[in-house]
């Protein structure tokens, strides 16, 4: 690393990282060795018999990128599409080519080939990677910018580090709300009926609002289909999960969950645009993430496709040898479902990204065409 000492930060992180943490997935190999560590013993050039044909998502490279300078300044960090750019073989911006090797020098393009289903061929992940090679300076320079003490990465995590090109990444935190609600009142509107909203006349499928000023009460002889709950003051904590607790299968939201949309959550999509690119995030609570069952694919029109199953709103469960019977069901029942929508314009079908996270949000981003 000698040849990369002296050189930008943001370079020599996204260099040093790519070939510290992954290498070839060379059959017999075991343990894997990095693509510096082989370089450094002058290990002799493989060729496609010598790889398992394996294959990894290239959005677990960048999870694996952004967890490790989770803690460095934001300067240091390579926005997204600059780090699709390297991963593609492309050259970062103001970057010498005899300074920093391209992405396709540490693993040659022809064995180890990107694919539209967004995978990379015959690269490994090396969580707890040799570093014996490594000059001193570049050890000491590593550990300064990225604010670790050493270069054990716990693999679960990286794998499923959640990232944001907003910022680069962000740490997910659960804040309490104050002590107080901040509600007036309670309502409440079966999910899925259709309600007359208060002021007008239109019929409205939408979840209800915060802000509404009168009651509306329909009756049946089983009980009220809709209502509200005016109270004289705001609630303590414990007045508000009190009056939740005595309504058979009642849950109480407050803060933000009291802000978004109530009802079916499945399919519940936000999208964004920026200069280049798209991005959209849809909820998939009770999806399953393995690959198998689960696609997303994007079309150059900009429509996207989602097909998997869910798991979730089964009538019996059974767990740790138990089963229980479901009191309710209001989750997504099982089964297979797709989903589609399109963004608001076209995009390059290669250069989409997509993440499925374990706090089941799909997020992706799709660069506009470039003409």
């Amino acid at each position: 690393m000698d040849n990369v000492s002296g050189a930008d930060d943001q370079q020599f992180l996204v260099h040093f990282i790519m070939g510290t943490y992954f290498g070839p997935d060379i059959n017999g190999c075991k343990p894997h060795k990095s693509a510096l560590q082989r370089r450094a013993e002058n290990l002799p050039q493989y060729n496609a018999n010598d790889l398992a044909g394996s294959s990894i998502r290239t959005t677990l490279l960048e999870s694996v990128y952004y967890y490790i300078l989770r803690k460095a300044e934001q300067s240091l960090v390579l926005k997204q599409p600059l780090l699709l750019q390297y991963i593609n073989g492309g050259t970062l911006p103001n970057s010498s080519a005899a300074t920093y090797p391209k992405f396709d020098d540490l693993f040659p393009c022809k064995l180890h080939t990107i694919r539209s289903q967004f995978t990379i061929d015959n690269i490994v992940f090396i969580n707890n990677p040799e570093i014996y090679y490594i000059k001193p300076h570049d050890i000491e320079r590593f550990k300064r910018l990225t604010g670790l003490g050493d270069f054990l990465v716990d693999r679960e995590s990286a794998m499923l580090h959640i990232f944001d090109d907003e910022s680069a990444l962000y740490n997910v935190k659960v804040q309490e709300t104050s002590s107080n609600v901040d509600l007036q009142y309670v309502k409440y509107f079966p999910c899925g009926n259709t309600y007359l909203d208060v002021g007008g006349n239109e019929e409205s499928n939408s979840p209800c609002n915060v802000g509404h000023s009168s009651i509306v009460v329909s009756e049946s002889e089983e009980g009220v289909d809709q209502g509200m709950i005016f109270l004289p003051s705001c609630p303590s904590r414990e007045e508000w999960n009190n009056l939740a607790a005595n309504i058979k299968c009642g849950f109480a939201l407050t803060g933000s969950a009291a802000r978004g949309h109530l009802g079916p959550v499945l399919g519940l999509m936000d999208i964004g645009e920026s200069e280049d690119s798209y991005l959209f995030r849809v909820s998939l609570p009770g999806v399953k993430r393995d690959e198998r069952d689960f696609r997303c694919e994007v079309e150059s029109d900009g429509t996207v496709m989602i097909k998997g199953v869910t798991v979730s709103g089964e009538r019996v469960v059974k767990k740790y040898a138990q089963v229980f019977e479901m009191q309710t069901q209001n989750l997504c029942p099982p089964g297979h479902f797709s989903i589609s929508f399109k963004l608001p314009g076209p995009v390059d079908p290669l250069q989409f990204h997509g993440t499925f996270a374990t706090d089941g949000i799909l997020e992706g981003i799709a660069l506009k065409p470039t003409y």
